[in-house]
């Protein structure tokens, strides 16, 4: 019976370590020392019921005042008031939601529901799930495509692009991406959408007209390639890579402009017009931030002190206001500017 005396005992050193590691990380954490390029302006809690597990925020949505944080593990929405940082509002009933995709002209927005192969169509004034059509296999990154009115969601499991109608809330059409899709966006001017594939460490140009992929550009030495953000003016694209790379790319030729160093285990990256800085949320409990001096000049001011679990993240355009979900969380930062 030795052996199973030894057995037991090891089995709760290991729930030991596995519980106390993040708290001691967290108390690491917490003994840097403070940023220079953003300050702390608090966190947001997302309503919820109580379920074991671990929350988990994924993707983020910002329209004027209004924050759209899907809760993934929840499968709920949480809307927030940016102007006093709190919870407003909850979207219940949509399984495993990955994002959301707001028409305001329709007073709807679409989600993509991971658990059922869904999207759900959400009315907004009244925050409830209105009905689901199909959305491919796993739909994960969602976004609407201003210019064409299309709703494009990314398939990571099925390696495919789906576009919607959202008027008619049907399919219109299914594209083959050849490889695992993670974040997108999508040009307003020409209605492209681009689009990180992890697995194949390229990023995609997509025609929504043509119904196809029109381009497809290498990312050099980044490999697996997550957050992706967009600088429309100075056709500049962002990627940032699980190997603390954040690639600059022309968008139209796929040039790589700059390779710059970023945090461990990013996710998320957005970029702020404004102000020309660049923000990665990097999971260990960093923001890597970055200057845009010219549309090929570029500076890391620093990693940034953050939360533990740091995932997507956006920013505000109008208050230069950026939110980093983590858990079941959304921290709020303001830039320090100098």
């Amino acid at each position: 019976m030795r052996w199973l005396w030894l057995l037991l005992k090891t089995l709760a050193g290991l729930v030991v370590l596995i519980v106390l590691l993040p708290f001691a990380w967290s108390l690491y954490l917490s003994t840097r020392p403070p940023a220079k390029t953003v300050r702390p302006l608090g966190t947001v809690p997302i309503a919820r019921p109580f379920r074991i597990g671990r929350p988990f925020i994924d993707y983020m949505t910002l329209d004027g005042d209004r924050l759209y944080a899907a809760f993934a593990s929840h499968s709920l929405v949480g809307v927030v008031d940016t102007t006093t940082n709190r919870n407003t509002a909850t979207i219940d009933g949509l399984p495993r939601v990955h994002g959301v995709a707001l028409v305001p002209e329709l007073g709807l927005a679409f989600t993509s529901n991971g658990d059922d192969n869904m999207v759900g169509v959400v009315d907004l004034a009244h925050s409830r799930l209105l009905k689901e059509i199909p959305g491919g296999i796993d739909p994960d990154a969602i976004l609407y495509d201003e210019k064409e009115h299309l709703i494009y969601v990314a398939d990571h499991d099925g390696k495919t692009g789906t576009l919607l109608d959202p008027v008619a809330q049907k399919v219109v059409a299914t594209i083959a991406l050849g490889g695992e899709p993670e974040f997108c966006q999508s040009d307003a001017a020409s209605g492209l959408i681009y689009q990180n594939l992890e697995d194949t460490n390229e990023l995609v140009v997509i025609d929504p007209q043509q119904r196809a992929v029109i381009r497809r550009y290498k990312l050099g030495p980044g490999e697996g390639p997550t957050g992706l953000a967009f600088d429309s003016a100075h056709r500049r694209l962002f990627s940032a890579t699980r190997n603390k790379h954040l690639i600059v790319l022309n968008a139209d030729t796929g040039e790589i402009i700059a390779n710059l160093p970023i945090g461990s285990a990013v996710d998320g990256v957005a970029y702020d017009p404004g102000l020309r800085r660049i923000y990665t949320a990097n999971a260990l409990g960093t923001i890597t931030v970055i200057q845009q001096d010219t549309a090929d000049r570029y500076r890391v001011l620093e990693d940034a002190p953050s939360h533990l679990g740091g995932h997507s993240v956006v920013v505000n355009p109008s208050t230069h206001r950026i939110y980093i979900a983590y858990f079941g969380s959304i921290a709020v930062y303001e830039p320090i500017l100098r």
